[in-house]
């Protein structure tokens, strides 16, 4: 193939060139790009895809998280404030197998990262109450929001809209399961981890 790449090559290029752009730290081993703003981390995790090989094929795809560092020391179900995935319209992987492929690439994770990563953490670095609003009212579902956080700075009044959202859009399957963890069963996923129905259900913002 015509000024194709080997995997490294195409990849630490993309991810030194994105780190120059957005002013975000690289850290090469891990394969991402990070800010701190207070106790919160804000993170682009970048995978590539099983099927690359080098000079053939490069395939990359992006995630964005916010996690609270006294929630957990490391990105974690404990952790977690915001994510969300970064891919391609109507495909799962970045094609950079090319020099041509990954300049288009970089300019166009460039701007998804900029409209997401890069917004929210200067909104946090102006105003972490205006911040924390902001994901509740326009990017809750989007951007997969854990609402003990925004609960945490906002009060439980500014998210019993989401918290009765979530709550009607329950299946029937869990909504039989809510008794059974009120009685103390751990038996399904959602009952064993940190997450927003937990929080609903242990502090009571919704009777179901």
């Amino acid at each position: 193939m015509d000024n194709s790449l080997s995997v490294e090559q195409a990849v630490q290029t993309l991810l030194e060139r994105l780190s120059e752009s957005t002013g975000w730290k690289l850290l090469k081993s891990q394969r991402c790009l990070k800010k701190m703003v207070g106790e919160l981390v804000f993170e682009v995790d970048f995978y590539t895809s099983k099927w690359n090989k080098s000079n053939e094929y490069v395939g990359v795809n992006a995630g964005f998280s916010v996690w609270n560092k006294s929630y957990d020391k490391r990105l974690s179900v404990n952790s977690i404030v915001a994510s969300k995935m970064l891919t391609p319209k109507g495909e799962q992987w970045f094609d950079i197998t090319t020099q041509q492929k990954l300049d288009s690439v970089c300019d166009e994770l460039n701007e998804m990262i900029g409209q997401t990563a890069v917004s929210l953490a200067d909104l946090f670095e102006k105003d972490r109450v205006s911040a924390v609003k902001k994901l509740v009212d326009e990017h809750f579902f989007e951007y997969n929001v854990h609402i003990d956080y925004a609960a945490q700075v906002l009060g439980n009044d500014a998210v019993m809209q989401r918290a009765q959202e979530i709550c009607d859009s329950l299946s029937d399957k869990v909504r039989q399961q809510i008794p059974d963890y009120k009685n103390g069963a751990k038996s399904a996923a959602w009952m064993l981890n940190r997450g927003n129905l937990r929080y609903i259900i242990d502090n009571r913002l919704i009777e179901i």
